[in-house]
């Protein structure tokens, strides 16, 4: 089972996804961090994690198997934000297992999380909303969470925002689909072409 933990980067980012960003300077900006945010990052097992639309990879979060993804102008990147609702969205990777998916209830009690609805299933993924802990104060314990087979691993997904923030209720499964949708696709083996003769 794939289980969400919390690095340290967490703490800082929730305070900038709480907070207004002014003048571009977001979390990678006011702290002097010379690395920029991604929209994409390699990962353990050849995953490619790519990020939704308006949101960034804190490469300063990044390890092999866990990696920290907030809107782009919480990273000092206001320009990529867009219309992107307030998120901050975790990503952790397993080595992946034969058989099924485990069901959203099955991640639900294995992760003390509560009131499991809108689910979702998918041949490789599963997403549903649900309640639960959170990693830093002032986000709501309303958050989406889903488990995808990405190449050889299996991701597991949580997306959090503020109390009362549209991630945390609409849009937030358009956000966690588009990341496993680009991210399957971005980590799937690539295809080799046999040429046929005539």
């Amino acid at each position: 089972m794939t289980t969400w933990t919390c690095k340290g980067p967490l703490a800082a980012l929730g305070l900038v996804l709480l907070t207004a960003c002014e003048g571009g300077q977001g979390f990678g900006a006011s702290s002097g961090a010379a690395k920029p945010p991604l929209s994409r990052a390699k990962m353990a097992g050849g995953v490619v994690l790519v990020a939704p639309d308006g949101f960034c990879i804190d490469q300063t979060s990044l390890e092999p198997r866990f990696a920290v993804v907030a809107r782009c102008d919480g990273l000092g990147a206001p320009a990529s934000a867009g219309a992107a609702p307030r998120g901050l969205i975790t990503v952790s990777l397993t080595p992946s297992k034969s058989g099924l998916l485990p069901s959203a209830q099955q991640i639900a009690a294995e992760t003390a999380l509560q009131n499991v609805s809108n689910v979702e299933k998918g041949e490789n993924h599963v997403t549903f909303r649900a309640q639960g802990r959170i990693p830093v104060g002032g986000l709501s314990p309303n958050q989406w969470r889903g488990v995808a087979r990405m190449g050889t691993q299996t991701a597991g997904i949580a997306v959090y925002g503020p109390e009362r923030g549209d991630i945390a209720s609409a849009s937030g499964r358009g956000v966690l689909s588009q990341l496993i949708t680009r991210s399957m696709k971005a980590s799937a083996p690539a295809q080799t072409t046999v040429a046929k003769r005539n």
